[in-house]
């Protein structure tokens, strides 16, 4: 199965035009350093040891710091038969604002 990549800055819209789930592939900690609102945890190691439980009638955007996690997860995870969009360039270039622990 192929996924489509999208422009880190248009995640958000990207999501709510598609009804999807915004999946952060970095480790728990940096996750809950910072994330995109609206995001959920599911790093990158528990998606290639297959340990997913997402629907599979949701879009799945995915991205991570850099861009090189989320493009091995839209990998698997469209192996999987999942539907993914792929967040390139990361969270060092996301412009928008971020929910942080306080």
């Amino acid at each position: 199965m192929r996924f489509r990549n999208i422009n880190i800055r248009n995640i958000i819209n990207e999501a709510v035009k598609n009804e999807g789930i915004i999946v952060d592939v970095r480790d728990k900690e940096d996750f809950a350093r910072s994330h995109i609102p609206m995001a959920i945890n599911l790093p990158l190691s528990d998606i290639e040891n297959g340990n997913v439980g997402l629907p599979k009638n949701k879009v799945i955007l995915v991205y991570c710091e850099n861009g090189g996690g989320s493009m091995m997860a839209a990998r698997i995870l469209s192996d999987m038969g999942y539907n993914v969009l792929n967040a390139v360039g990361g969270l060092v270039n996301y412009k928008g604002a971020l929910t942080r622990r306080r």
